[in-house]
């Protein structure tokens, strides 16, 4: 029997991560299924690079000769990559991540011409993620003309929320018309979910707190393992403070922006989305590790102002949840960053919550420690093993 591959294709703002399945593999795993080759194409220094791993196997590297930001000539490049480096047969289905599905697309969708000018339309409420999911899928439409192309949501994870948890304290009217809370990182959040039985046994069914901490940040409260509430709400703005982009903010500040100092629509949406949050507090950098680093007060206050937004709505998700049975750590930072994982839970420890110090240092899967009231996890995700879950699903005879 031919082989057959499921790529899976996470187009973002700075980087494009990719991963190669088996397409049966992926169709038939009880459990997320295992990528034969994972990496990324991203330029750390203005020079694209991609950085790789078979499976089982060590990083490597290797230059590329592509534009980075340039999705279609990325994704052309990778295709022709993976079948002339690696012999890979041609991907029978393509998963995309796609940040915002809107009202209607609530689970794994194939894409087609209608489809694809439904989620353009929705590129006003995710600007800095949807043009380039949509990109990458109009990429890879034109590489692999053959290939199924399937949507996977990161609103989708979310459709679970009640009516009450959805709407905002505005005209009916309005909310009627789709302004309401969708809520992100539904794949990531999908990720942590399937893996929480074996780590936490039936606990995993109670109040579950999830923290995707990376460039973008929001917490997920589960029940179930089901979404109950999560901190971004109708665009990828809202909740806890992230790398350029605010989090919560009184309306009232916009207002004041439009109506007594002049600023223009664009103006401040490029104000609250790419100067805003760890850089514009620290007016440094908005990588949290640069932060961590430096003695400048500045970059101090930018990495606790970080924090106590994520103390702040760690309590209101909990409440919402109806108590915290669990917490998680996911993301760049929550995976990768055991200073920031720290001070979160100094604050914490009125809660009960303990850190293990030298399992937090070591990031193993389990940092709490013995005197913890309740468990403490620090899980990689893996959005792009859900997304090829996802898809071989949609694409089964």
């Amino acid at each position: 029997m031919t082989a057959t591959r499921l790529l899976a294709l996470n187009a973002g703002s700075s980087s494009l991560k990719f991963a190669l399945f088996d397409a049966e593999t992926a169709r038939h795993s009880a459990d997320l299924p295992a990528a034969l080759l994972r990496g990324e194409i991203d330029a750390p220094n203005g020079v694209p690079v991609l950085t790789f791993t078979r499976a089982g196997g060590p990083s490597q590297t290797q230059k590329s000769d592509v534009v980075r930001g340039d999705i279609g000539a990325e994704i052309a490049w990778l295709i022709d990559w993976l079948a002339r480096e690696h012999r890979a047969p041609a991907p029978t289905v393509v998963a995309h991540r796609i940040v915002h599905g809107g009202l209607h697309y609530i689970e794994a969708t194939r894409i087609v011409p209608a489809v694809l000018d439904d989620l353009s339309a929705l590129t006003r409420l995710a600007p800095l993620h949807q043009g380039p999911g949509l990109a990458g899928v109009r990429a890879a439409q034109s590489a692999l003309p053959q290939a199924a192309q399937v949507a996977c949501f990161d609103t989708a994870f979310h459709a679970s929320h009640s009516d009450t948890e959805r709407r905002y304290a505005i005209p009916r009217v309005w909310h009627e018309l789709g302004y309401q809370r969708y809520g992100f990182h539904g794949l990531s959040f999908d990720a942590i979910s399937r893996r929480l039985p074996a780590l936490l046994g039936a606990r995993a069914h109670g109040a579950v707190l999830v923290a995707h901490l990376g460039s973008g940040a929001s917490l997920c409260g589960l029940r179930e393992l089901k979404s109950i509430t999560t901190t971004m709400g109708f665009t990828a703005l809202d909740g806890l403070v992230m790398a350029t982009r605010c989090g919560a903010l009184d309306p009232g500040l916009v207002l004041q922006w439009f109506q007594h100092d002049g600023l223009q629509p664009d103006a401040v949406s490029d104000l609250l989305y790419r100067h805003s949050g760890l850089l514009g507090v620290s007016e440094i950098s908005a990588d949290t590790r640069d932060l961590l680093d430096k003695p400048d007060p500045r970059a101090r206050q930018a990495i606790a102002v970080f924090v106590a937004a994520i103390v702040r709505q760690i309590g209101a998700v909990a409440a919402a949840i109806g108590g915290l049975d669990a917490l998680v750590f996911t993301g760049g930072i929550g995976t990768h960053q055991p200073a920031i994982r720290t001070l979160v839970i100094e604050r914490l420890d009125w809660l009960g919550l303990a850190l293990d110090a030298e399992a937090n240092a070591a990031g193993l899967p389990q940092i709490a420690a013995s005197a913890s009231r309740i468990p403490i996890l620090c899980l990689p995700t893996d959005e792009e093993a859900v997304m090829a879950a996802q898809a071989a699903a949609m694409s089964a005879p």
